[in-house]
């Protein structure tokens, strides 16, 4: 299992340390989300037992169950990503909703 570091588009700054603060988040948590383009084996992938059926989160719980196989490969390619929804809905409402969605998440709220 890998993923990629993260660059997200747009022209506020705060994207740019956003994304730098995913990628460092995630090497340090062995956790990825969609946005960093996980990959996976078919094998592991399998194993891990595939995307969840859950409304949200699926990639977190994917993440974690491929971390148990093995630790992620983080490559430092990067991907691009939108950040028109940071943008249109405000930069730090974004990042207290993404924080309170992970935090419920990790607490035990159903996704």
């Amino acid at each position: 299992m890998g993923r990629f570091d993260i660059r997200l588009s747009g022209d506020h700054f705060m994207l740019k340390v956003i994304a730098w603060i995913m990628n460092r988040r995630s090497r340090l948590a062995g956790i990825a989300t969609g946005d960093q383009v996980i990959f996976v084996t078919k094998e592991a992938f399998a194993a891990a037992g595939r995307y969840p059926e859950i409304a949200l989160m699926e990639d977190i719980a994917l993440s974690k169950a491929l971390k148990k196989i093995s630790p992620p490969i983080c490559l430092n390619a990067t991907v691009t990503s939108s950040g028109r929804r940071w943008e249109h809905f405000g930069i730090y409402r974004t990042i207290l909703l993404m924080w309170t969605l992970r935090l419920r998440y990790f607490f035990g709220t159903d996704p």
